[in-house]
């Protein structure tokens, strides 16, 4: 064997690191073709440890093209039937169409919502009050609940 093919196998730092027997003469990884069969099948459901999810493969409803875009195939999108004859049962919904909608108001706080103190403001009543600490009635309000930042609450309670 002449010295140059020698050298030639093991042409880089990088080429000695990586297992050669893997290679390609030209150097390049290739997978599949192994010493000791194939290792580049998905795992099946006997292999992963607990915490790996494989999913059941029944959420494809659609593709990704080559932009990034997906799109779904209605074909594949799962649609039920409703039974003839369900509107003279004496099935009722669970929740009636009569119900009031709530609506929250924030005063006091900047942005609404999305301000920090106001998160904080609930997470320190959370901790102080528990889970429901709110004594309003919201059927005597007319089903508003008011967010209220503290230092307003403490400017009204002084001029009454």
């Amino acid at each position: 064997m002449k010295a140059t093919q020698v050298l030639g196998f093991q042409s880089t730092a990088l080429a000695t690191l990586r297992r050669p027997w893997k290679t390609f003469r030209d150097g390049t990884l290739y997978y599949g073709m192994l010493k000791s069969g194939s290792k580049r099948h998905p795992l099946t459901t006997k292999q992963g440890n607990k915490n790996f999810y494989k999913g059941t493969r029944s959420s494809g409803i659609g593709h990704l093209d080559s932009r990034g875009r997906y799109h779904v195939d209605w074909s594949k999108v799962r649609t039920y039937v409703v039974p003839s004859g369900l509107n003279t049962t004496k099935l009722k919904a669970l929740v009636s169409p009569n119900s009031p909608q709530f609506i929250q108001k924030v005063e006091g706080y900047d942005d609404s919502f999305k301000s920090p103190e106001l998160a904080f403001h609930n997470a320190v009543n959370f901790i102080e009050n528990g889970p429901n600490y709110s004594e309003t009635d919201l059927e005597k309000e007319g089903y508003i609940e008011r967010i209220v930042h503290p230092k307003l609450k403490t400017t009204s309670n002084h001029e009454e």
